[in-house]
């Protein structure tokens, strides 16, 4: 009999009180067999009952923690925003000039897409007005708080880079605005090249990692955001700072028989 089979048959046992570490371990334990199946299904081919089927819990106890398919898959969103928010934050906090931080930061995303693109597709599913119209307020509020940790680190390279003066904002754009061009920019260069996430049929001849690293230095002297590219070796400062902060995670990525590219355009 399986480990499964024991927590499903024995439903007469009286119920085992968990402290709040276990209830979120068994949380994760549900969510990480989601991303599984996101992974190897599909986002569309998600079901409660595959979930069920994936862990040693009973149906009940499942829904206990979810109320259905959309409040998981908007605790999965938050999970990734999570997830992404820690290589954030790292970045944040890293000891250098802010530009070539937010350029270490887009990067930061593309290495979170590769180790994880089921969760990178989930968050913006999450969002979704069918998701979020579903899913309890327990999450919502969550998420609500985790995207609130998350832009703190993205608003502080760039007020750092206002507070130094190599950055001056255009009277006519502010730093939310700065932020969202900067994330619109990386979230499409790696949806449309990143083949761990999805291929495009005009990717010919385009590699992900120097088109970020184009498109995001083409971004910044735009805003004449200082040191300019003409002016810096900002492809030599990224990488030693990709390898100080992500070791594990490059590791990780080497590991699946990837590896940055920066040969295409240092």
């Amino acid at each position: 009999m399986t480990i499964r089979h024991i927590f499903k048959a024995d439903i007469m046992t009286p119920p085992k009180l968990l402290d709040e570490t276990a209830l979120k371990e068994r949380e994760l334990l549900i969510i990480n067999s989601a991303v599984l199946l996101i992974k190897q299904n599909g986002i569309e081919n998600l079901t409660m009952d595959k979930v069920v089927a994936q862990v040693p819990f009973s149906k009940g106890t499942v829904y206990k923690h979810f109320i259905g398919k959309e409040d998981l898959l908007s605790a999965i969103g938050n999970y990734s925003i999570e997830v992404l928010g820690d290589l954030f934050y790292r970045v944040y906090q890293f000891k250098g000039c802010a530009r070539s931080r937010m350029l270490v930061l887009n990067f930061s995303y593309l290495i979170y897409a590769i180790l994880y693109p089921a969760l990178f597709q989930c968050v913006m599913c999450a969002k979704s007005p069918n998701v979020a119209g579903k899913s309890s307020k327990k999450n919502i509020n969550e998420g609500e708080r985790l995207e609130v940790k998350l832009m703190t680190s993205i608003h502080g390279i760039v007020e750092d880079g206002l507070n130094d003066n190599s950055l001056v904002l255009s009277m006519k754009m502010d730093i939310q605005q700065l932020c969202f061009s900067n994330w619109s920019m990386a979230y499409g260069a790696i949806t449309l090249l990143s083949a761990e996430v999805e291929q495009c049929s005009g990717r010919t001849n385009l590699i992900v990692e120097r088109e970020l690293f184009n498109l995001s230095n083409m971004l910044f002297d735009g805003m004449g955001w200082k040191p300019l590219t003409k002016n810096s070796s900002h492809c030599a400062e990224l990488q030693i700072a990709l390898a100080e902060l992500f070791p594990q995670e490059l590791a990780q990525i080497k590991a699946k028989g990837r590896e940055l590219n920066f040969g295409s355009f240092s």
